[in-house]
């Protein structure tokens, strides 16, 4: 009897390894998302987490990696989820993976995202409840910077002003030393107006923007969507001629490209889970929603689960705009109702 009780117990932890029972494998629940170094896609990742947890009976897991580990991760399979790939920063990659059939694509998480000189909208349009007088009102593109001069002195050199570029070993710290070489004005490049100061690290760069800012000052700086500092801060970006491929690529002397920020997921984990396709669709925020969103993380603890439960308390109306399934919606609903967020 002893022998045929083991033998019996042998047999069914054999159909338990191959399969045999009914039971969904815990494996087969979990959604791992391919988390970044960045707030906004450890964000974007957590709000969709908590949709498919709450929602769809998934168990999300976040898997941090530099961003190539990450889409090769995505690719193989061990990452079935990420919500930003900066696609022309790896289009390469990006065209592989989708041809080879390995990745999905499902559209734009956000408009494409910007990136330029940016000046605070006081010095355009002044800020009455600060008492801030336009000084620069007609400052709307690059070329106009000469004609306010005045307002961006250099301390170390008077007879220019200061921009603050890109950090050095940013791509964009390089293309816009070639841009103020190569853009002019009354016959001189914009470098004969401004010298272009490296900041040296991104928290001096914010430091600078928030420290003029705070103080009502102007000040013009090399900055990108969406960001916590351009949720908080309300800034405008110099407009710079039209985007023009070929341009760009031979002389950068136009609008820097908006970058597309898509959404991804291995292809084998969506045709096991069908029922989330129209979610990843349908996910979709606006550049300004992102930019408030990490505005109010940083503000309140750098959390990306707390900012993700924030944000869907917040903003009922937009996430069951993503949703089909009253079922879905319900639990979500009753999800969020025992949510409690401390500041």
């Amino acid at each position: 009897m002893k022998r045929l009780l083991c033998t019996l117990m042998t047999a069914a932890l054999v159909l338990v390894a191959m399969g045999g029972f009914a039971a969904a494998s815990p494996l087969e629940k979990e959604a791992v998302f391919g988390d970044q170094s960045w707030d906004s896609i450890q964000f974007l990742h957590r709000v969709m987490g908590y949709i498919l947890q709450h929602g769809y009976g998934m168990n999300p897991v976040y898997s941090f990696s530099e961003s190539m580990p990450s889409l090769i991760g995505l690719e193989r399979g061990d990452i079935h989820i990420i919500l930003e790939v900066w696609v022309e920063a790896r289009q390469e990659w990006w065209d592989s993976a989708r041809q080879a059939g390995k990745v999905l694509g499902f559209g734009k998480v956000f408009p494409n995202a910007p990136s330029g000189l940016y000046v605070p909208s006081y010095l355009v349009k002044g800020d009455p409840e600060r008492g801030i007088e336009p000084l620069a009102p007609d400052l709307v593109s690059v070329f106009d910077l000469p004609r306010y001069q005045h307002l961006f002195p250099d301390p170390e050199d008077k007879s220019r002003g200061r921009v603050y570029n890109a950090v050095s070993g940013w791509a964009a710290n390089e293309r816009y030393i070639k841009k103020f070489d190569g853009y002019k004005v009354d016959g001189k490049p914009l470098s004969e107006y401004f010298n272009l100061f490296d900041p040296g690290s991104q928290t001096a760069l914010n430091a600078a923007i928030r420290g003029a800012h705070d103080r009502g000052l102007p000040i013009v700086a090399y900055y990108w969507e969406p960001t916590p500092l351009l949720g908080e801060l309300d800034m405008i970006l110099l407009k710079e001629p039209e985007y023009d491929e070929k341009i760009f690529r031979e002389t950068l002397l136009c609008q820097n490209p908006a970058f597309s920020v898509e959404k991804a997921a291995n292809a084998k984990w969506v045709s096991k889970h069908p029922e989330v396709v129209p979610l990843l669709e349908k996910f979709y925020l606006s550049l300004e929603k992102t930019n408030e969103v990490l505005a109010w993380m940083e503000a309140n603890g750098n959390d990306p689960q707390k900012a993700a439960i924030w944000f869907l308390k917040e903003n009922p109306e937009l996430w069951r705009s993503w949703i089909d399934d009253p079922e879905v919606k319900a639990s979500l609903e009753k999800a969020l109702e025992k949510e409690k967020i401390q500041n």
